[in-house]
């Protein structure tokens, strides 16, 4: 399918300072009037872009390699808010805050390259609409499209309200070749990284717990093994002590019966005297 031939005349027309915009506009439709009447009417119609619109072109222009990681960058960011990776989130949010600004300041450069002053005012909605490219992919084509009119605004989760923002019809995503066409493959090579980071830290944690589960498991073995040892020192110590029990009961056992024999012996030898003093006794009597 041809292109629209309004998107090129927009394109070069985006290109010039805005203080030229409407005179070449003007000249560009008068040019193809007589070929083209619709088409002069439609070129007759292009909007000059805003002052932070025509710098987010220029870098659209002559900084694409730094847009497209800025837009990359968005477009991580929007997943890491689907996978609720709260680390990641948190530095992408960082990287996109500085990447905006640093950008921003690079689109008033070029802009002074042209004589063309970029405030602070504008500069903030230059990096407003950046910001908003990145939370919003349709926000982001209308970037890259080169044909942007006004600045855009990302309004918390809502999509950018893009209505009359680019000039000549929507981009379907086929304008702006300087963006790369292994930006997906690249994205799908981070997203990998980042999982198999995240993976790392959740081996790593993994790891360190086992690491305290074996230093308690190896603290609670040697106090187990130390318990068993003085209770192995202990029962040889009883085991000694009983020996010596066993010994001195047996001793105690000879003693007990060479005592008693000894006592009978006694008692024998007590009956007969006993008898004998009876007999002596019985004598003596008339």
């Amino acid at each position: 399918m041809a292109s629209d031939p309004l998107i090129d005349v927009a394109w070069e027309l985006h290109d010039l300072p805005p203080a030229r915009f409407t005179a070449e506009r003007n000249a560009r439709a008068k040019a193809v009037k007589g070929e083209d009447p619709a088409l002069a009417k439609r070129i007759a119609e292009l909007r000059r872009p805003s002052a932070p619109a025509w710098i987010i072109g220029q870098l659209v222009r002559h900084r694409a390699e730094r847009l497209t990681q800025v837009l990359e960058l968005g477009a991580e960011l929007r997943e890491a808010q689907e996978d609720l990776d709260a680390a990641t989130l948190a530095q992408l949010t960082k990287d996109r805050r500085a990447l905006t600004a640093a950008l921003a300041r690079e689109g008033a450069d070029l802009a002074a390259r042209q004589d063309v002053n970029a405030p602070s005012s504008v500069l903030d909605e230059v990096s407003q609409t950046l910001q908003a490219a990145m939370a919003d992919a349709g926000a982001a084509e209308a970037v890259t499209s080169g044909r942007l009119i006004r600045s855009l605004e990302a309004v918390g989760f809502d999509p950018v309200d893009l209505a009359d923002a680019v000039a000549g019809p929507a981009p379907d995503g086929s304008v702006a070749p300087q963006r790369a066409k292994a930006a997906p493959d690249e994205l799908a090579a981070r997203r990998a990284r980042r999982e198999a980071e995240r993976a790392i830290r959740d081996a790593e944690a993994a790891h360190q717990r086992a690491e305290r589960d074996l230093a308690a498991a190896r603290r609670t073995a040697a106090d187990a093994r130390q318990r068993q040892d003085e209770l192995t020192s202990r029962r040889e110590q009883l085991r000694a002590e009983l020996r010596r029990l066993d010994d001195d009961l047996r001793d105690a056992e000879t003693a007990t019966e060479q005592a008693t024999a000894r006592e009978q012996e006694a008692e024998a030898a007590q009956a007969t005297t006993g008898a004998a003093l009876e007999r002596a006794r019985s004598a003596l009597e008339p």
